[in-house]
């Protein structure tokens, strides 16, 4: 097992900024890793002494006056003997007073082991509600205090700028510097923030600044100023989100070229109206990866028909997989699942986190077929000048560490890809939260009402939350909603601009608010004290969940720090989580099961360990077909 890095206070430099050589790794070395080595690193434990001695020291600082406070900022500490106890400790206390004089708050034990895990690289899994930002804010305030550059990665531009403006008044206090960085910034404030000591963005922000530095050094050679300064320690807030979730999809940079050529355009439009004259099952079909295709009936309709077509690969053997896109653009890139249409444009709808992508497109042709389906303008080309993965762009840092309410179901990969351990840390309060059966309707209609029902009898004294899927299932449950006139919230990806005047009301009583099963990940719901009384938030997952742990972090919404709280499950036989996609021969005995109301919960359960297992395959080949391409053509 590979020793953990060593803090060290690295330089920050446009010149030579430092990152860590990301060394390709074996097929055998993954599956080792994945399945035996991480058992043994997850058992590691190397801060209970630190813990121990800021325990026991960290009251001597309360009776400081601000100056002598600050006097202890000052005395010198090297990054490396931070994490030892008898060095160290006096630094983090210090830290934690400075947090208490702030913010009014004295930190938990339990959220003061989660700062010390992070800074000692380790994927820290803490319930949700148990105050993970001041955690993650401690760690970058104490690693900053003795040199260290902290890059806080957050999964949206709102997140960022909170959790920033929660602790700029605590490294202020300290004398060192922090900034955020958003995703619409001008190049030189980008630059100005990565010269701060502390810097809060997103994870797209921060990849693609990479990307841009890295084309730019290639075609503007000593002109070049880059944003970027360097890869020392990155502090990843709901990193299974963005080192699991995200992983598979490589960031493209990529700029706009020229317009179809109109073969391509006629092209495009016949394929569509081809696809579409398909019959399901004798002339199109899903494989085994959920993928449609072509079958031996629909490639010879296609070959007669292709024939009066006037394109160069009409008559080629590439006509078969455009046709294949053509049906993927059709039915398996769906409108409020994949994406949605605004102004005439399509946006893309991220899968690991609900939320647009306004500057990302498909592949040429993809793109544009997609565009002819939805019955906007097609697109012009783009041109690819850079692309990576975050699984290869977050193990360049020296030192990466993360932090999510959800880590244990992929405790495997975070230790063989990215060298995480998994450390779960406790609640300080008991869980109250509990759940009920799982219902099962046969029709998604006599679902969505009897969903629509439960919530509105629940929000009588209690508030409820609604998870779903995508844009087209909250879409669904709005209708039926407005058919019983009831007034709801939705948080989904039609309304990021809003999440957090909607997450702030989502705790009064009566309140009922849908929302897609990311969408305001990472932001408390507050209960009003009558609704805490009546027995918390109930959250009603409607939907069947891509996994398992994407269910934990929809009912890990309610029962936080302690409140009561509850949820429940109804799924419906016509859920596109049931009926579509890639079916093995475990899951088509486990959908068997749970059709026949047979063992409802374990079927429901093995459905979303296939689906994790298909998930994780992919990730797999997606990271070592990029480090043959690296290897190959050096494109990073």
């Amino acid at each position: 097992m590979a020793a953990r890095p060593v803090l060290k206070a690295f330089a920050r430099s446009r010149r030579r900024p430092v990152r860590r050589d990301v060394k390709p790794l074996s097929r055998f070395r993954l599956f080792l890793d994945e399945w035996f080595v991480w058992r043994v690193a997850a058992k590691v434990d190397r801060i209970t002494a630190l813990h121990r001695a800021i325990s026991a020291q960290r009251g001597d600082m309360e009776p400081l006056s601000d100056a002598a406070l600050r006097a202890v900022f000052a005395k010198p500490l090297r990054a490396e003997h931070l994490m030892d106890p008898a060095r160290g400790a006096e630094r983090f206390c210090a830290v934690l007073e400075v947090f208490r004089r702030e913010t009014g708050l004295r930190l938990r034990d339990n959220q003061i082991e989660c700062a010390l895990r992070l800074l000692s690289g380790t994927c820290v899994e803490l319930r949700t509600g148990e105050g993970k930002t001041l955690a993650a804010g401690m760690a970058a305030v104490t690693a900053a205090s003795v040199g260290v550059s902290v890059h806080v990665v957050t999964v949206n531009d709102y997140l960022a700028e909170r959790d920033h403006e929660l602790i700029a008044p605590m490294a202020q206090y300290i004398g060192v510097s922090s900034a955020v960085i958003r995703q619409d910034d001008k190049d030189d404030d980008r630059r100005a923030g990565y010269d701060h000591d502390i810097l809060y963005g997103t994870n797209k922000t921060v990849v693609f600044d990479h990307l841009r530095d890295k084309r730019e050094a290639r075609t503007m050679g000593d002109a070049n100023r880059p944003r970027q300064t360097g890869q020392a320690l990155a502090i990843i807030d709901e990193a299974d989100s963005v080192l699991i979730d995200d992983a598979t999809v490589p960031m493209i940079l990529s700029e706009p070229d020229k317009a179809p050529p109109a073969a391509d355009t006629a092209l495009f439009r016949n394929l569509i109206a081809f696809a579409r004259d398909l019959s399901a099952g004798g002339e199109r079909e899903r494989d085994k990866h959920g993928s449609w295709r072509l079958t031996t009936r629909g490639i010879a309709k296609l070959e007669r028909q292709a024939a009066m077509w006037r394109h160069p690969l009409a008559q080629t053997s590439e006509i078969i997989e455009l046709t294949e896109t053509a049906l993927m653009a059709i039915y398996g890139f769906l409108e409020g699942v994949a994406y949605v249409v605004q102004d005439d444009e399509i946006v893309m709808i991220d899968q690991a986190t609900g939320r647009l992508m306004p500057d990302r497109k498909w592949d040429y042709g993809l793109q544009q077929m997609v565009e002819f389906v939805a019955g906007v303008p097609p697109s012009d080309e783009t041109r690819t000048v850079g692309q990576i993965t975050q699984q290869t762009y977050f193990r360049q840092y020296r030192i990466l560490s993360g932090l999510t309410g959800t880590a244990k179901e992929c405790r495997g990969e975070f230790w063989a890809i990215y060298g995480l351990a998994v450390w779960p840390v406790a609640a300080h309060a008991p869980n109250q939260l509990f759940g009920k059966k799982l219902r099962v309707f046969r029709t998604e209609q006599a679902k969505w009402q009897a969903v629509a029902q439960r919530a509105v009898d629940l929000a009588g004294d209690r508030a409820v939350l609604i998870g779903l899927n995508d844009v087209a299932e909250s879409g669904a449950l709005q209708k039926e909603f407005r058919c019983i006139r009831r007034d709801v919230a939705v948080l989904d990806a039609l309304s990021e601009a809003q999440e957090a005047e909607l997450v702030e009301v989502a705790g009064e009583r009566g309140a009922i608010t849908i929302a897609t099963h990311l969408a305001g990940r990472g932001t408390d719901i507050a209960l009003a004290s009558d609704v805490r009384t009546a027995g918390g938030l109930h959250v009603i997952i409607a939907s069947i969940m891509p996994s398992g742990r994407l269910e934990r972090q929809l009912y890990g919404r309610a029962g936080r720090q302690g409140d009561p709280g509850s949820f429940d499950t109804m799924i419906s036989l016509e859920d596109r989580g049931l009926v579509e996609g890639a079916f093995s021969f475990g899951r088509r005995c486990a959908t068997w099961m749970l059709r026949r109301g047979l063992f409802p919960a374990f079927s429901l359960g093995q459905i979303q360990a296939d689906r994790d297992r298909r998930a994780r395959a992919m990730r797999r080949r997606t990271l070592l077909r990029e480090q043959d391409m690296i290897k190959r053509l050096g494109y990073r």
